[in-house]
Order: structure tokens, then sequence, then C-alpha cells
């Protein structure tokens, strides 16, 4: 009986002492913001104010339906800072409800489609082959997550709160 009430506080102590340590350690990334309606109005702002207008090239945009891939596709485009390769691009045309958001890697461009509600929409990829290839959501899912999560900690940290003003209020 006795062995069993020390393994029992011997593990215990060690389930304590794990946990402060989990908790303390400054390795550990801490959660940031997820994106919502008004990170993304911050994001879409941002970028509908830049003068200067980007591109994603015709074999992205054609496979999205967005073009027809004889020539790039003009985007309202602001990059991210962190991580480095990140993209959001808004078409210039403003009725359009389109969002593109990329991360480039390794010569390597994943591509997702989505609009304001941050709902992915369609995911592609081009790897240097002449032709990009559409892949799945639920394969896409998990990096696009990550790719949010960046862009919704960025435009947190950086990007003013939008200032929407109520009816009757000036």
């Amino acid at each position: 009986m006795k062995t069993t009430s020390k393994l029992i506080i011997f593990i215990f102590t060690f389930l304590a002492l794990t946990a402060s340590a989990y908790a303390e350690s400054p390795n550990i990334p801490k959660a940031g913001p997820m994106m919502n309606k008004e990170l993304m109005a911050r994001m879409i702002k941002f970028a509908r104010e830049q003068k200067d207008n980007g591109a994603v090239t015709g074999k992205i945009c054609a496979i999205f339906n967005l073009c027809d891939g004889s020539k790039d596709m003009p985007l309202k485009l602001i990059q991210s800072e962190h991580p480095e390769g990140t993209f959001f691009g808004l078409p210039v045309d403003e009725s359009s409800r389109d969002i593109l958001i990329m991360r480039k890697h390794d010569g390597i461009v994943e591509a997702y489609l989505t609009d304001k509600s941050g709902k992915l929409r369609a995911a592609a990829v081009a790897d240097g082959k002449p032709v990009a290839h559409l892949i799945t959501n639920e394969k896409a899912a998990e990096k696009y997550e990550a790719v949010l999560r960046d862009l919704a900690r960025e435009a947190a940290e950086d990007l003013p709160p939008s200032v929407i003003t109520a009816p009757g209020n000036k």
C-alpha cells in the first residue's frame, strides 16, 4: 500500500511540475487573435487604400476562373511582414467580392480564394509547372487556417480598428 501511495504522489508531482514548466515556457507561442469580421475589414480597407497595384499570375487567376490566364491579373496587393511571402490581394474592380490570399515559399505558391467572411472557397498550388492545380478545401484547410491566423495577428497589431459611424452619429 505504501508503494502505491508513493507512486501516486510521484505521478501527481510529476504532472504538476510538467504543467507548471509548460505554462512558463517562453518557447511556446501564445494563441493570437483569430480572423474575424473586424480584422478582415481592416485588411480589406488597407488593401483598397494602396495606390499601386500588384498582380497575380495568369495561371493562378485562371484556376479560380477570375481571368482567362493570358495575362497577370491586377490586384490591390499587400504583403505581410511576418511570415515573409504571405500576400493578401483584392481585384481592382471594387464590386468584386473575391479575396486572394497567397503564401510563397521554396518556389511554390499556395493560393486561397475567399471573401470577407474568411470562408475558404477554393485552393490551388502553383509549383513551377505550366498550370496551377486545384486542391481540395479539406486538404488545404490546415494551412489556410495558419495563414489566416498570421494575417489576423498582423492586422490586430498593425492596422487601426475600422471606425464605423452609427446612423445619426456624425
